[in-house]
């Protein structure tokens, strides 16, 4: 009995090797065309000893422009503020400088209204209530316009307001 199932076993196993190679391509010499890789290129579309012409370089599109109408704003919510410094003339003077999204002019409305807040002519205007108007304006500045060198400057002087800010909260 032994002997049957052992020679049943190697007869499957010898019909199952016939299959394997019986279905197998009897050409192996056919190969596969596969499509040609693309030609590497670099990162950039000039080679390396190539000129560039400066004709080829072109200004951003994007590039802020002075808006007459924002610039005639600008400089009313200036004089408004110098001629009464409050509330009011802060908020609108800090925002129409933010609206014309250039970072030394906005630094320079922080400046102006923080010699009005230390002389004491701003005295509507808690500590608390000027760091959050000068730092919820700043956020109305483009992104371009805060990553700049300018806007890296005006984050410097963001900081030093905020650090007076809070010595002013924390004494009181």
């Amino acid at each position: 009995m032994v002997i049957l199932l052992t020679s049943a076993f190697l007869f499957l196993g010898l019909i199952a090797i016939a299959i394997y190679f019986w279905q197998k391509p009897a050409n192996t010499s056919q190969t596969i065309e596969l499509p040609q890789p693309p030609q590497p290129r670099g990162l950039f579309d000039f080679s390396v000893n190539q000129l560039r012409t400066p004709t080829d370089i072109r200004p951003p599109e994007d590039a802020p422009k002075v808006d007459k109408q924002l610039f005639e704003e600008a400089i009313n919510a200036i004089r408004a503020f110098q001629d009464s410094p409050n509330r009011n003339s802060t908020a609108k003077l800090l925002h129409i400088t933010a609206l014309s999204d250039d970072a030394k002019n906005y630094g320079r409305a922080i400046e102006l209204v923080f010699l009005s807040w230390r002389d004491g002519s701003l005295s509507d205007l808690s500590a608390a209530d000027l760091k959050a108007l000068i730092n919820s304006e700043y956020w109305v500045l483009s992104s371009r316009t805060r990553t700049s060198g300018a806007g890296f400057v005006l984050k410097e002087t963001l900081s030093s307001a905020n650090r007076e800010l809070e010595r002013t909260n924390n004494a009181n």
